[in-house]
């Protein structure tokens, strides 16, 4: 059995470790926070001065005099506003500039959070080898007590959520990178978790999966492609086949590992340049062979097979005089 362990050491969330490594980030969102509770404070103190009319009201319907003091009671409701609306305008610009800062983090300290996650990955994958390898075949917790091999399964889940939580870091980090967003949260825009689960977990990704990048969701059943061969229309018929899932993102942690784990697949956890240099290369990939396939004339197909699969011969010589002598006639 092996010794290694399920966890690290330091058992905070993945994604707060990471964010802790981003210097000043800390500072700056504690910062938010105190002048968003301030500025709620002081916008709760603006009261209306009809209220003051509003008890006026209610003392003289109730037989009451009016009261006296009804102005300095307006008075006093005006210098509160007042001083809560310069307190509101001091406060709103500034956090204004905090949050400019905020993103500027962001942007500027990402790659120290990724560095975090890339040594996560490492400890995660070094790990989950050998304990993968005593598991072999086994997929769930029966087939785990049947083979003797439950404290291997339990590893093994524990190092799959991690693995789980640690790609989910990596989404809500490049999403604050690259969809700026100047309040604090843990969203995940479109385009980051697209730009992750395509290049941002597998080096060279279309080895092991050709349609990264396309788009193409992966319960999208595509239809029937009709296409000019030869002159003919050709129609290749898809439908009844659903759009094959990611390798390495199929939703299930333990599937995902096992194939993080593979001999042939490299995972990663990129900067955000060499995230998009992948994604840049890989499209600019998929234009040259598009433009290469665009401008393929017909001629410049391979001759045709014969249906055992040899190149056709050549017509015989004789052929083709007798069959030119029949076209235009004997000579003599």
């Amino acid at each position: 059995m092996t010794n290694t362990t399920a966890t690290d050491p330091d058992t905070r969330p993945i994604l707060g470790r990471a964010r802790s490594a981003m210097s000043g980030l800390t500072t700056v969102e504690a910062a938010i926070r105190a002048v968003v509770e301030q500025l709620r404070q002081a916008r709760a103190t603006v009261r209306p001065e009809e209220d003051v009319a509003e008890l006026a009201l209610s003392a003289v319907l109730a037989g009451d005099p009016v009261p006296d003091d009804l102005a300095a009671r307006v008075l006093a409701i005006r210098r509160s506003n007042e001083t809560a609306f310069a307190e509101a305008g001091v406060l709103g610009p500034l956090e204004h500039r905090l949050r400019e800062q905020l993103l500027a983090l962001h942007r500027d300290r990402v790659d120290d959070a990724l560095a975090v996650l890339g040594a996560e990955l490492d400890t995660v994958i070094s790990q989950a080898g050998p304990v993968l390898a005593e598991l072999g075949a086994v997929d769930s917790a029966d087939a785990a007590i049947n083979a003797e091999r439950v404290a291997q399964w339990r590893q093994a889940v524990a190092l799959s959520a991690r693995y789980g939580e640690l790609r989910q870091a990596q989404r809500v980090l490049v999403s604050a990178a690259v969809t700026p967003q100047t309040h604090l949260s843990d969203r995940v825009s479109a385009e980051a978790r697209a730009l992750v689960d395509d290049f941002g977990t597998v080096v060279a990704a279309g080895a092991h999966y050709p349609e990264v990048g396309t788009g193409v969701n992966r319960t999208e059943v595509r239809t029937g492609e009709v296409r000019i061969f030869s002159g003919r229309l050709v129609t290749s018929d898809h439908s009844d086949r659903a759009a094959r899932p990611r390798p390495w993102l199929t939703g299930d942690d333990l599937v995902d590992l096992r194939f993080a784990c593979r001999a042939d697949v490299r995972e990663w956890v990129p900067t955000i340049k060499a995230l998009t240099d992948a994604r840049d290369e890989h499209e600019r990939t998929q234009q040259a062979a598009a433009r290469a396939a665009a401008e393929r004339r017909p001629g410049d197909d391979d001759p045709p097979f014969l249906r055992t699969g040899r190149r056709m011969p050549p017509p015989p010589a004789a052929l083709l005089d007798r069959l030119a002598r029949e076209e235009l006639g004997d000579p003599a």
